[in-house]
């Protein structure tokens, strides 16, 4: 959709031009409602520029990266723990 006052891209989000400020019309606030909700329903999410060609929707599992994430942290905290131990033993 394209701002009728200066033509501009109109944003997926929002009620407001991004580049003079109009206010959209009720036919295109209508027509961006429509595009979220059916967006909304089929909740692919694309992570890779190549997912956007698949002809199968792509879901892919977040739960592990949170997992991971949280491993992450961990090791990093015991690093350090071993680090600051080491250095208290080389300074006696």
């Amino acid at each position: 959709m394209y701002c009728k006052k200066c033509g501009a891209a109109l944003p997926s989000t929002g009620f407001v031009c991004r580049s003079c400020g109009a206010m959209m019309d009720e036919e295109q606030i209508k027509m961006q409602k429509k595009f979220q909700e059916e967006k909304d329903k089929t909740k692919i999410e694309v992570n890779l520029l190549s997912d956007q060609y698949r002809r199968e929707p792509v879901n892919r599992n977040f739960e592990k990266q949170k997992e991971s994430k949280y491993l992450g942290a961990i090791l990093i905290v015991l690093v350090v723990i071993i680090l600051v131990i080491l250095a208290i033993l080389k300074v006696m």
